[in-house]
């Protein structure tokens, strides 16, 4: 699957790579889900991307009207930390 593909890149301190991932699957039109938002926030905050985690937290609500859970906010805590 997707979210187990960029995963894969964000654990590994890939996040550019995971961010690329994550832009494929959504020009195949693959809309992202609540844990996909935690694996590229995580993968964000792993490999030092403090912009593209934020812009991406943004983009859960304004792209996709998704209310952030307690898990992105752990992962925004960890970026900004």
């Amino acid at each position: 699957s997707w979210n187990a593909m960029i995963t894969g890149y964000s654990q590994n301190g890939l996040g550019k790579e995971a961010l690329g991932l994550f832009q494929q699957m959504q020009l195949q039109g693959v809309v992202p889900d609540e844990i996909t938002f935690i694996i590229i926030l995580s993968g964000c905050s792993h490999a030092g991307l403090l912009d593209d985690g934020w812009w991406h937290f943004v983009s859960m609500n304004r792209d996709y009207a998704m209310k952030p859970i307690v898990e992105h906010f752990v992962c925004m805590v960890d970026l900004l930390g």
